[in-house]
């Protein structure tokens, strides 16, 4: 059995050198980011990070704006987190010292990746000034370069093998291309495909083995470009409200939600469902978790 060990979390800690990238997995909910790192007998935090307490951000990002944080994405290796909050907030974090290297105010946002050429990617959700995909520069805080529809906008994955951004909304997996050409850098549609189940896309990741994982509103499938194909993974299907899965190296992490949108901790498994183990995040909402790819 897999225990729980919990980790004191001091000022120290945030200097920590990273663990190696294969063993880390990130974990978010509320305004923090915790990190853990596996070991023989269960999961043990090795690292935290909370809005609250960054005093490079101004006081908006850290009473509201990254108050409900929903995504922590781990980009260039584990070297970075991109971070994504529905309270509207977006940042890009240093993973050695904790320090924030862009952000930008993005309603409901819930996704985010970053582009070659230092480009921002969000993913953006049900808002007045939301449902779009919106495209930024790391350079240039708060100002988005261009925007497109994206209803219920809800995943945002750039994949480097095949030179496209794929986007989740409420009905559609669709893929883009990046156009650097002329004056303005945007995003062209090249494809698309519907959603199985009841839809109401949720989550979507990227696999070691080129694929996806597809959470909608009954169920997670894996996902593959090439022949559009969705296929039902039996551990997690149907399975209701999974706020996100994410894989690594033979090992499955999904949230479910337990208290309408979150949940008290996260379970590790194999790839195809079998042998889980729950994980406790006692003090935090859980939301999301991910691996690095």
């Amino acid at each position: 059995m897999w225990l729980f060990r919990s980790v004191l979390m001091t000022a120290a800690i945030m200097t920590v050198a990273p663990a190696a990238a294969a063993d880390r997995l990130y974990a978010c909910g509320d305004d923090q980011i915790r990190e853990y790192r596996l070991d023989g007998d269960g999961a043990r935090e090795t690292w935290r990070w909370t809005a609250a307490e960054a005093r490079d951000l101004p006081e908006a990002y850290r009473a509201t704006l990254l108050a409900h944080i929903d995504d922590c994405k781990p980009v260039e290796g584990g070297k970075a987190i991109l971070v994504t909050a529905s309270t509207g907030g977006v940042v890009l974090i240093d993973r050695a010292t904790g320090k924030v290297r862009f952000r930008a105010t993005a309603p409901m946002a819930h996704s985010a990746d970053l582009l070659p050429g230092g480009y921002v990617a969000v993913a953006l959700s049900i808002h007045q000034r939301g449902d779009r995909l919106q495209l930024y520069s790391v350079t240039r805080d708060e100002a988005p370069l261009s925007s497109l529809p994206l209803p219920s906008g809800h995943g945002a994955v750039w994949d480097a093998r095949r030179e496209r951004l794929f986007a989740l909304s409420h009905d559609l997996i669709q893929s883009f291309a990046l156009d650097t050409r002329g004056g303005t850098p945007h995003l062209n549609e090249t494809a698309r495909w519907t959603l199985p189940g009841r839809r109401d896309g949720h989550d979507l990741s990227p696999t070691p083995d080129g694929g996806y994982m597809v959470t909608t509103d009954d169920g997670v499938w894996t996902f593959h470009a090439e022949s559009g194909r969705f296929t039902a993974i039996p551990a997690l299907n149907p399975k209701l409200r999974v706020k996100a899965v994410s894989v690594s190296k033979g090992v499955m992490a999904w949230v479910q939600a337990e208290e309408s949108w979150w949940a008290h901790g996260f379970t590790l498994a194999a790839r195809d469902g079998s042998d889980p183990r729950r994980i406790e995040t006692p003090g935090l909402k859980l939301y999301k978790v991910r691996w690095i790819p």
